[in-house]
């Protein structure tokens, strides 16, 4: 196995399921425990974005595991289980890293002074635009559900739309730089600068508002980390399409092996929310220690069969 290959195979298998097992359980417990507590609007999007993370890690991350670390890729004998992978992957990934950016502009309201602007922060309103990302993704996505097909030839087969040339164009253009990269992560970027600079001067916030903020400024550099290597070789291939005709096999060869690793590096976004709620907030910590408590006592409570 050739050094260009090996890469993302080893980073799929030691990088890639410990960011599956790990992110995974971590969303669960994320869900669990602060269902109790979905009535306040921040609280909701950290659920709401837990449960599409599970989504993501499911759809995405362990097919990219099997296929890449193990070399079963279910998606090239299953035209069905390929399109529908490529669409809902699309849908839930963007999906998550927009509510990540909603966060950010919910934390910003809670931030004002004015109470006109700190009215906006609302379950009813939050919900709704929450929603509203979730729809816009389910019908921008649809082209990735139409067009995915299984290529086959005489040295590859992949499961994938980009054969379009007119999708190709829009997607490497517009498509994953914009909705992966320059959209969300300017939100974030400007919203999170604003946040800083209202925490300096309102040192009032109740303690809870602050750990909340706090934890939406960690998770969203986890984002920019993370998902600006995915959009910035998308930006970069869209450049090589307008000014390169023709590739080496080398080249190639190199190119593959980048997009393997930033593809892994990708999820990172969507599996350590439970360590940065964890770590920053002491009343999560109550909770999940609560909740652990209370398994641990019904699993002794319950009666066992003679």
């Amino acid at each position: 196995m050739s050094l260009l290959i090996s890469i993302p195979h080893y980073m799929s298998i030691y990088i890639g399921i410990p960011l599956y097992t790990f992110g995974f359980l971590g969303n669960l417990i994320n869900i669990t425990v602060l269902f109790s507590k979905r009535n306040n609007p921040c609280t909701f999007l950290l659920i709401y974005a837990s449960i599409i993370d599970c989504f993501v890690l499911n759809i995405g991350l362990l097919p990219r595991i099997q296929a890449v670390g193990f070399n079963t890729d279910s998606t090239l004998m299953n035209l069905p289980w390929c399109k529908i992978r490529s669409y809902g992957l699309r849908v839930t990934s963007l999906t998550s890293i927009h509510i990540v950016s909603l966060m950010s502009i919910e934390r910003f309201f809670v931030s004002c002074r004015t109470a006109h602007w700190r009215d906006m922060s609302n379950l009813k309103w939050i919900r709704c635009v929450a929603f509203l990302i979730t729809f816009v993704f389910v019908f921008e996505s649809l082209p990735f559900l139409i067009l995915t097909e299984i290529l086959r030839s005489a040295t590859s087969i992949s499961c994938t739309p980009m054969y379009n040339a007119i999708f190709a164009r829009y997607a490497s253009f517009f498509g994953i730089p914009a909705f992966y990269g320059v959209i969300p992560l300017s939100i974030m970027i400007i919203m999170s600068i604003l946040i800083y600079y209202k925490l300096r001067t309102r040192t009032h916030l109740r303690k809870a508002q602050r750990s909340l903020t706090l934890i939406i400024l960690v998770r969203i550099i986890i984002v920019l980390v993370s998902c600006g290597p995915y959009a910035v070789y998308f930006i970069y291939s869209a450049i090589v399409m307008l000014t390169v005709s023709g590739k080496s096999s080398e080249r190639i060869a190199i190119e593959n092996c980048i997009l393997g690793v930033v593809s892994t590096f990708l999820y990172v976004t969507y599996s350590p929310s439970f360590f940065i709620y964890y770590s920053i907030s002491s009343s999560y910590r109550k909770q999940v220690l609560y909740v652990l408590r209370y398994v641990y006592k019904r699993r002794r409570n319950a009666i066992q069969p003679a």
